[in-house]
């Protein structure tokens, strides 16, 4: 490969999940200007037709495809739709994510006033949203012995972040589940 084409994007597939968010939205919006095929999902379709619809009208290809990051059934159908439109999978931004109130700890309550229904759904969303397109997405790419995945952490991964324990746990696990996936991909595919 010539360097000159070392970063060139032009004609890369790339998937988002969590593209009707607007960290997902705008890495969307941000890979189609430079020349990816963006596949946008998420659970909320209308807003990620918006979001493909605002990419096609800058004259950048862009698809939307309703999933959720927590189903493998929806995951592995959108697999196949991107396969079947698109023949790769070049690039997997796991950008789904978020945080809910009761894994929260608000000045008026302590850790032991934790919810831990509400701490496991948040370290599911983010770690497990993070892992199951992983694992479903690059079965592509290890077989075609290339691609790229971007999994989005957070600053409260390397430092604690005041009150938002669930959130901080998950994404410190992605740091370290990206840090352990580039060394089983790189050693095996």
């Amino acid at each position: 490969m010539e360097v000159s084409n070392l970063f060139n994007l032009n004609g890369k597939v790339a998937v988002i999940t969590g593209g009707t968010g607007v960290l997902g939205g705008e890495m969307a919006r941000g890979l189609a200007a430079a020349g990816v095929k963006v596949v946008v999902t998420g659970r909320r379709h209308t807003v990620g037709e918006r979001v493909a619809e605002s990419i096609q009208r800058e004259g950048n290809e862009a698809s939307f495809f309703s999933a959720d990051v927590l189903d493998p059934v929806s995951l592995e159908k959108l697999n196949e739709q991107v396969l079947d439109k698109y023949r790769a999978i070049d690039i997997l931004v796991n950008a789904a994510g978020g945080n809910l109130p009761g894994a929260v700890i608000t000045p008026d309550k302590t850790f032991f006033d934790l919810e831990m229904d509400e701490f496991q759904k948040v370290v599911d969303l983010n770690l497990g949203g993070t892992v199951l397109p992983t694992k479903i997405f690059c079965q592509y790419m290890a077989s075609v012995k290339k691609g790229v995945v971007v999994n989005i952490a957070s600053m409260a991964s390397y430092r604690p972040i005041t009150r938002v324990v669930g959130y901080a746990a998950a994404k410190a696990a992605i740091v370290n589940f990206t840090e352990w996936m580039a060394i089983e991909m790189a050693r095996k595919f």
